[in-house]
């Protein structure tokens, strides 16, 4: 059996036709190791400096992302996250995934190892292998349900400084055989 090596993240693949539902915002918080991380402010470079980890790169203009890779293993599980910044984010990390590797996978050199009782903590108590009734009770009802993927939707405007903006986050989630196996979240606000 070949193993596949694990850098890049996958392409989002955000079904264009999902309809905002979801109140409120939902989660833009994250802990990585020792290292506080709010989407749209926490700067990459600095989670760099912070934690050490390699930046990858790919794509240009509207479809460049810069990113970080930390890999690690929870209940004998191995597991990718990656910081996600693209050219709207200037820098910051706006997005981030986080997934389960298959039997037939493992983390790139690059990717840096993250160790600890809980070496990623979700501003919310989300996380990889937890049950989908589990996520219904502590989400409700997703904007989009397709398949293996549930996708939670919240959009609203907002005025910064008298200058009108969107603001936008996502929670994308995938299920294989009842248990959450990817979870990937964005925070985007654009005038």
């Amino acid at each position: 059996m070949n193993t596949r090596v694990v850098w890049e993240p996958p392409n989002w693949d955000f079904p264009q036709d999902t309809k905002a539902t979801i109140p409120k915002e939902m989660l833009s918080n994250l802990r990585v190791s020792t290292v506080a991380v709010t989407l749209e402010e926490t700067r990459l470079d600095k989670v760099v400096q912070l934690l050490g980890a390699t930046a990858g790169a790919k794509g240009d203009a509207g479809d460049s992302v810069q990113w970080l890779c930390f890999r690690g293993t929870d209940g004998g599980n191995q597991w990718v996250l990656w910081l996600e910044s693209g050219e709207i984010d200037g820098g910051s990390v706006g997005s981030f995934q986080w997934q389960q590797l298959s039997t037939d996978a493992k983390g790139d050199l690059r990717c840096h190892v993250l160790s600890g009782t809980h070496p990623v903590e979700l501003a919310v108590p989300l996380k990889l292998g937890m049950a989908e009734a589990d996520v219904l009770k502590l989400l409700g009802k997703p904007s989009l349900r397709r398949s293996e993927r549930m996708i939670y939707l919240h959009e609203h405007s907002e005025s910064l400084s008298g200058v009108p903006y969107d603001s936008t986050n996502i929670i994308m989630i995938r299920i294989h055989e009842g248990l959450v196996t990817s979870i990937a979240v964005s925070k985007t606000t654009s005038s």
